[in-house]
Formats: C-alpha cells, sequence, structure tokens
C-alpha cells in the first residue's frame, strides 16, 4: 500500500528548526513519506536533516521582511500546488495564507502548528498596527485548519480565547534522547577556558528583550571560579560583546556557535549551570516553555529560570533548579553563587535532571501527535 504523504512548510534557513525536525521525523517513523519546506539566504549547507527530504526557497537577506515574506508565500503556493500530498503541516504563523489556500485548492487537510503565540508576542505586542495584522490574519485562516496545535496549556486557551475555538492539542518543545557524550569539556578546550572553571551556559538566539544583557551585568557579582558562555546568534550579538568588554568581563564572558541541533547536547554537557531567564515582554514568553528548559534537564544540567507559570512548573515540578524574577541582576548572580557553594542542593538538583531526562523526552509524546493529526 502506498505510503499517506504530508509536506511541512516553515519560515526558517532549517538549521536551527528543531520542533519542525522533530515533528518530521515522527511522521517519518510512523510510515510517512515526508518533505520539508523552508528558506535559504545563501548556499551554506544544511546539516543534520538526513533522512528527510526538504526544499528551500530563496530569497534575498538585504530585503525588507514583507518583501520576503510576499515572496515566500508566492514560491510556497506554487511549490505547494506541484507535490501530491495528503496532509499539509503548517509550521507558526508566516506559511498559514499559502497552506490554507493550496489546501483549499487541492481538498487536502492541514494542521497549524501555533508553537509561536504571535498575539503576545515581543516583535508585535508594542506595535498595534503589526499585532492587529497578524491577529486578522491568523483569525482569517486559523479556523480552516483541521487541526491546531501549540506548546502550552495557557497558549491554547488564550487561543481558544481569541479566536473562539475548541480542542487546540498541547503537544511541549521536549527534546529527543540523547546520550550524554563522555567528553565534556569541549567548551573548554575550544574556548580556552580553564578546566577548573564552572560554565555557566546560555544556549539560543541572542535578541531584544531575552534578558542577556542583564545576565552580563549580573556576571560582576559572580564568583570567580565560573565563567559565563554564550552559544548562538542573532541581532543583539554585536551588543552583548561590547557590553561584556564595557563590564571589563572579557576574560569571564565567552561567545560561541550556533551549534547544529544534532550537535548541541556535545556542547550543553560541557556546563555547571544552565540559564533560562527570558524577560517578561508579552504573553508568548509569559507563557513559553524555551527548547533550553528541556535541553539542559536532557543533559543533566540544573537550571535558573525565569518564575513564569509554565517554566515553573515544570523546573520546581521536577526539581532541576530554581526559578527567580530574570530581570534582578542581583538575584541572578546570587542564585548562582548560591549553587556553586551549595554543592548538596546543586547534587539533588543534578539527580533529578537524570530521572526527569528519561520522561520529557519527544519520544513520549509523538505518537500522541500522530493520532492528533491522522
Amino acid at each position: 500500500m502506498k505510503s499517506k504523504r504530508v509536506i511541512f512548510a516553515v519560515y526558517d534557513d532549517l538549521h536551527h528548526e528543531y520542533r519542525g525536525f522533530k515533528t518530521a521525523g515522527s511522521f517519518l517513523k510512523s510510515g510517512y513519506d515526508v518533505k520539508m519546506f523552508g528558506i535559504r539566504y545563501d548556499d551554506a549547507k544544511l546539516n543534520g536533516w538526513d533522512g528527510i527530504q526538504n526544499s528551500r526557497i530563496r530569497l534575498v537577506k538585504s530585503f525588507p521582511l514583507a518583501l520576503n515574506m510576499i515572496l515566500f508565500w508566492f514560491r510556497l503556493f506554487f511549490m505547494l500546488m506541484k507535490e501530491k500530498c495528503d496532509l499539509i503541516y503548517c509550521h507558526d504563523i508566516f506559511p498559514l495564507f499559502p497552506v490554507c489556500l493550496s489546501s483549499k485548492l487541492k481538498s487536502v487537510p492541514y494542521i497549524y502548528d501555533a508553537h509561536e503565540f504571535w498575539h503576545g508576542n515581543s516583535q508585535v505586542e508594542s506595535r498595534p498596527v503589526a499585532k492587529s495584522f497578524w491577529t486578522n490574519y491568523e483569525r482569517i485562516f486559523i479556523k480552516h485548519a483541521k487541526g491546531i496545535i501549540t506548546v502550552s496549556e495557557p497558549i491554547a486557551s488564550e487561543l481558544e480565547r481569541i479566536y473562539s475555538i475548541k480542542e487546540i492539542g498541547v503537544f511541549t518543545n521536549l527534546p529527543l534522547k540523547k546520550n550524554i557524550p563522555s567528553d565534556i569539556e569541549i567548551l573548554h578546550n575550544s574556548l580556552g577556558i580553564n578546566k577548573n572553571k564552572k560554565i555557566v551556559l546560555y544556549q539560543g538566539h541572542f535578541l531584544v528583550n531575552n534578558g542577556l544583557d542583564t545576565v552580563i551585568k549580573a556576571f560582576r557579582q559572580v564568583d570567580e571560579s565560573a565563567v559565563l558562555v554564550l552559544i548562538g546568534s542573532g541581532s543583539e550579538k554585536k551588543k552583548l560583546m561590547d557590553l561584556s568588554i564595557r563590564m571589563n568581563l572579557q576574560d569571564r564572558v565567552f561567545f560561541t556557535g550556533p551549534f547544529p541541533h544534532d550537535e548541541l547536547i556535545r556542547y550543553t554537557a560541557c556546563a555547571y549551570l544552565g540559564l533560562c531567564l527570558i524577560k517578561n515582554f508579552g504573553k508568548s514568553y509569559y507563557y513559553s516553555t524555551p527548547n533550553k528548559m528541556f535541553e539542559l534537564i536532557q543533559a543533566q544540567v540544573p537550571q535558573i529560570s525565569s518564575d513564569f507559570p509554565e517554566m515553573s512548573r515544570f523546573v520546581k515540578g521536577y526539581e532541576v533548579g530554581e526559578v527567580i524574577d530574570p530581570e534582578n541582576s542581583e538575584l541572578i548572580s546570587a542564585t548562582i553563587n548560591k549553587l556553586i557553594v551549595d554543592v548538596s542542593t546543586y547534587g539533588n538538583y543534578k539527580k533529578n535532571c537524570s530521572r526527569a531526562s528519561e520522561e520529557l523526552v519527544w519520544e513520549n509524546i509523538e505518537s500522541d501527535l500522530i493520532k492528533f493529526c491522522s
């Protein structure tokens, strides 16, 4: 019997599209024929997607977002119309227009994965015109989806309230199960960090309002036995590097990466402590369940996270770290220092990470996701 075919659409270059990779892999494992449509700005090789067919739409990085979005919509629509499939899976808000249109014309259902809560996203929270546009855009297309998925119960409740819809599936951003690497000094070696130093780690994007400026300022008061390593890329990287120099922390704050999702645990596992300190700039952040929170648990690294509802539910519920006010620099440094000195509390958190890492993995929810989409 011929396999069913699902086409994924995402406005991302796929280098760090971990949720899309996991979801596509789950469909592939369940016997589906899978293809992923993304974007690209250059000819850089795409690593980590072995076994998942993909095609990326060429855009121009120097173009404004609106122009690239129109080009993306136009090209994606015609690519979707050419492909035979039984289901289209729309990742995030941007592909919704061409996905919905091609879905109607082909009489093929689509799933909408609203893993970013755009109505409360920090990028539109203080821009009423942009917020109104994206809210109305989402309102037009969301009700035509066969199924709607998001990452937390509070975001599901918000979507149900705003758009008067029901039965939203919640599938949290859990990582794939991975083995802890034996070499946990790769960051020390590659960055020239003394092996006696404890690494406090942030991994993710360097964006406005994600709290990294406060973390760097707080590090002035952190014990000299620790260094801060920031893995990732983003629009704020240069500003953060300049800030570390102004704070005279260039010998204690290190920047590296980003690394492909299938290699990231090699670096995460090097950390003594992880940071997941997102500021409250919109409900999208406040109700989020960040990948990095679960990746730290998977790497068995205790963490300090924002005291927000969903993050607290996991960090406090599984007792894998501390939750604090992410905007209090004195509290950030004091909590880091506490976990450097209090080896008993730290040891308990690390043991709990080991236990939680067996439960909080993508493999434990993927069959339910496939059933929801079928």
